[in-house]
């Protein structure tokens, strides 16, 4: 491959390099994928899926830093209590091997632009993806602070999960490429369905459990300047923590009233690579970060047995 033929590809638009027939076979097979993800959610009898996502760029060894990342330590050291119990079954997935495309933003045109499951993207790994959400139980998601954030991997992936919060279920026989004709038809069927009350929501992340596990270098760093002079009394770490919640929360997944998220944080004089050490030497994180994951688990089972009723959208008792 030359340079040229490298751009066209990452610049050009996908369906220019991919037949529509084989695209209606993927968008069929992806699902096929999702609905057998949820059936098997539906099961009476199973393990508790526990779903770990670690949205951190270094969250594999095939990083420059040939490292794994401090929020990811974190979180697999927590549950490493639950590993081996056929009680649980735990899934773990590093973002930074999954090249997620960022959301298109559909929805803000039309709600029936947003297509279960995404048909903006058939063919990236976030198709991989869906099924593992829409099995769990419990999704944990460990990041680091970036820019005062989330990792820019874990957003994308979230942002993502819009296709399954309302999206409007495209059969493999509809599917069609979204061009003006695509566009038209969407926009008329929201608006006729919105007019006569009509207009679905499916909820299909509702009812999970999910936690957060946040690391960051300047938490407690002292030093006064410009930026510092937050009018936020909330911290880098619990700026990230209530933006997750915030989010998901808007999703359907529920949260731990007290438990829900656990951070870390390392000596702001030294040197990063001293970080690692740093964490384990004060093993406050690590047993908070245990609570949290107990917490979430128990959170799972308990609406497991007792699930909660969708409320419409209200975001009422999601905590």
């Amino acid at each position: 491959m030359n340079p040229r033929d490298f751009v066209e590809i990452k610049y050009g638009q996908w369906w220019e390099q991919v037949s529509q027939k084989a695209t209606k076979t993927k968008h069929a097979r992806n699902i096929r994928a999702c609905l057998g993800a949820v059936d098997y959610h539906n099961q009476k009898k199973r393990p508790l899926n526990v779903l770990l996502i670690h949205g951190s760029g270094r969250s594999s060894f095939s990083s420059a830093a040939q490292e794994l990342s401090n929020s990811q330590l974190l979180l697999r050291s927590a549950v490493e209590p639950f590993r081996g119990n056929p009680a649980y079954e735990i899934t773990e997935i590093a973002l930074r091997e999954y090249n997620v495309e960022p959301c298109e933003g559909c929805y803000s045109t039309s709600s029936a632009l947003c297509g279960f499951p995404c048909n903006c993207f058939p063919w990236d790994p976030m198709q991989e993806l869906y099924p593992l959400v829409l099995k769990c139980d419990v999704m944990l998601c460990s990041t680091g602070v970036n820019q005062s954030a989330m990792s820019t991997r874990l957003k994308t992936f979230l942002d993502r999960l819009i296709s399954l919060d309302g999206g409007f279920f495209v059969g493999a026989d509809q599917y069609e490429q979204k061009g003006p004709e695509w566009r038209d038809k969407c926009i008329a069927l929201a608006a006729r369905l919105s007019s006569t009350g009509q207009l679905h929501y499916d909820a299909r992340m509702w009812g999970r459990v999910a936690a957060y596990f946040i690391t960051s270098k300047d938490e407690k760093n002292s030093v006064r300047t410009v930026v510092r002079n937050f009018k936020t009394p909330l911290s880098y770490i619990e700026l990230v923590a209530q933006s997750l919640r915030d989010g998901n929360a808007d999703y359907g997944f529920f949260h731990a009233p007290r438990h829900w998220y656990a951070g870390a944080w390392a000596d702001p004089d030294e040197e990063l690579c001293h970080d690692k050490r740093y964490f384990s030497s004060h093993p406050k994180f690590l047993k908070r970060a245990k609570i949290v994951v107990k917490a979430a688990i128990q959170l799972a089972q308990k609406l497991r047995i007792n699930p909660i009723p969708f409320d419409g959208g209200a975001r009422t008792n999601r905590t």
